[in-house]
């Protein structure tokens, strides 16, 4: 029994030994490996930090206007008795776009022009007469006053008919009509809107705290939803003399050139106007700078002397906290933390650390 016992537990004393053996040189390799074990470097895309001339803006929005806008209607009623305008086309100063039924007041105008030439005829008559001593001064002073006022009323006919014609104000387009021939109208109807096309007014409005950003002639750039690649240039003509109470902001306008009319009157715009030049700026890629709570930092990229097996560069890297200015499009100006020349990790940040090893290849998108 005691021989069995002690074959029992030298099998087991054995094999619980080449367990714990096995897993003490298990232990044992694993660390070795790890003592030496280098991970492999983190293949990132980086930029250069570039010093250029920086155009920065006051952005805002605005509205478009017409220099010259208004609703085409009579000064007198009547019935539409003709209509010389198409919807939608362009027309000159003075062309004749609508006429009122003048039949009555062309009557008046004959009836009246022949009192005035009965009345010239007697106004000779009675001065020659006169000339002779076989009139009295004031036959001839009744005479001349019939005279005058016949001439006042065929003058204030013919405005009257001048009246009944409707014609553009000024050269523009004329948008859809809104009359029809036979159409008995009153004074003040609008038949149609006219607007000016080669230039528009953008009015625009900017916070008080920029009043003194802004200046006549100012460039202005702006965009509109419905050319969304086109920008729009213009200059600012006139500034509001007082700041909005109820906004504290401050109203300004500018003329944009609208010689391809594309723009058309109440279009919303973006608006950016231009500032003086900042030069000499630090500009980096925006995807360069992690933004987080406790500051704008990025990773400033320390070259080695050594390839991985595909040829690309390698490196290391080290987290410095930035100050941010300006941003558009996909720059940002820095203002603090990076100088002209510095390598700049620009994606593939988010598994770095300080001292992490990086591989430099720009054509991977990461």
């Amino acid at each position: 029994m005691s021989k069995r016992m002690s074959i029992t537990i030298t099998a087991l004393v054995i094999v619980f030994g080449a367990i714990f053996g096995w897993y003490g040189l298990r232990q044992y390799f694993m660390k070795k490996f790890f003592s030496t074990f280098e991970p492999p470097p983190v293949v990132v895309s980086v930029a250069k930090a570039k010093s250029d001339n920086w155009q920065p803006y006051l952005n805002s929005v605005g509205s478009l206007s017409s220099i010259n806008g208004v609703d085409i209607s009579a000064e007198t009623s009547g019935q539409v008795k003709a209509i010389y305008f198409d919807s939608g086309k362009f027309v000159k100063q003075g062309e004749p776009l609508v006429q009122l039924d003048d039949s009555s007041e062309q009557a008046q105008l004959k009836d009246i022009s022949a009192q005035l030439q009965l009345a010239q005829v007697n106004d000779k008559r009675i001065k020659q007469l006169f000339s002779q001593g076989a009139a009295s001064q004031s036959s001839v002073d009744d005479s001349a006053s019939k005279v005058k006022q016949l001439q006042a009323n065929y003058e204030n006919a013919r405005s009257m008919i001048a009246k009944k014609l409707i014609r553009a104000p000024f050269s523009g387009k004329i948008g859809i009509k809104q009359v029809n021939i036979g159409q008995y109208i009153q004074a003040g109807f609008a038949c149609a809107s006219l607007q000016t096309s080669n230039a528009l007014y953008a009015q625009i409005t900017l916070p008080q705290q920029d009043t003194n950003k802004i200046a006549i002639h100012q460039e202005v750039l702006i965009n509109v939803d419905a050319y969304p690649n086109l920008v729009f240039k213009g200059k600012i003509n006139a500034i509001d003399s007082k700041v909005d109470e109820a906004t504290r902001t401050i109203h300004a306008q500018a003329t944009i050139d609208n010689s391809e009319n594309k723009l058309l009157p109440g279009m919303f715009t973006s608006v950016k106007v231009a500032l003086p030049i900042i030069p000499n700026s630090i500009i980096l890629p925006q995807t360069a700078i992690t933004y987080t709570l406790y500051g704008d930092s990025a990773f400033i990229v320390t070259l080695l002397d050594k390839k991985t097996d595909k040829g690309d560069p390698l490196g290391t890297v080290k987290r410095v906290f930035v100050k941010t200015g300006e941003k558009r499009d996909n720059s940002v100006v820095i203002l603090e933390g990076i100088k002209e020349g510095d390598l700049v990790v620009s994606s593939g940040q988010l598994k770095l650390v300080d001292g992490s090893k990086i591989a430099i290849n720009n054509s991977v998108n990461l």
